[in-house]
């Protein structure tokens, strides 16, 4: 590395669910603009590890830092304001709203970003959305979900997407859109 601190560091992170261990010492760094892929057997973790970068589940040992801030005492919704955006395994929308407030509510702790520039980027990006906007989410198919899920990562993702277990769709999306995500002219959209 360069000297710069990393974008995300993780240090000896031990997290326990229910009294048992799930990640054991696990460390990690990941430089700016790099595009990290976890791999590994169902229970391995990486969703765990995903929850605790996010403030789902509270380490038993060890650091999660962003951009040289401890995350550690960073409630979740703090945490999406500083640019990470996530998109979980089970989706986690709001049935009663509509695809576009979905898309919103990480936006809405935000208040330094440009909300109609990021709506209008998640757009550009799946287009399938924008036909949806006005649809509650209880009214989508499981694919649509994922959709709208990746679309509320990347309004909110501005320096960092986690993306668990991703579908093919979002595979296709992230090929084009993800990388123009991080692009320097849209850092602060």
């Amino acid at each position: 590395m360069n000297g710069a601190a990393p974008l995300l560091a993780i240090d000896d992170l031990v997290v326990e669910i229910q009294s048992m261990p799930a990640l054991r010492g696990f460390t990690m760094t990941v430089a700016k603009g790099a595009m990290v892929s976890l791999v590994g057997r169902n229970g391995a973790g990486k969703t765990t590890l995903m929850r605790s970068i996010m403030g789902h589940l509270a380490p038993a040992r060890g650091t999660v830092r962003f951009e040289g801030r401890d995350l550690a005492s960073r409630p979740r919704h703090e945490r999406a304001s500083l640019g990470i955006g996530y998109m979980p395994e089970d989706r986690c929308l709001v049935p009663q709203l509509t695809v576009e407030e979905n898309i919103m509510l990480p936006l809405w702790v935000a208040k330094h970003l440009d909300r109609k520039a990021r709506l209008d980027f998640v757009y550009e990006v799946i287009g399938e959305l924008t036909e949806m906007r006005h649809r509650k989410a209880l009214l989508l198919s499981g694919g649509q979900q994922k959709l709208v899920a990746l679309g509320r990562a990347l309004a909110i993702g501005t320096k960092c997407l986690l993306l668990d277990e991703r579908s093919k769709a979002s595979r296709r999306r992230c090929r084009s859109g993800c990388r123009r995500s991080w692009h320097p002219s849209r850092a602060r959209i």
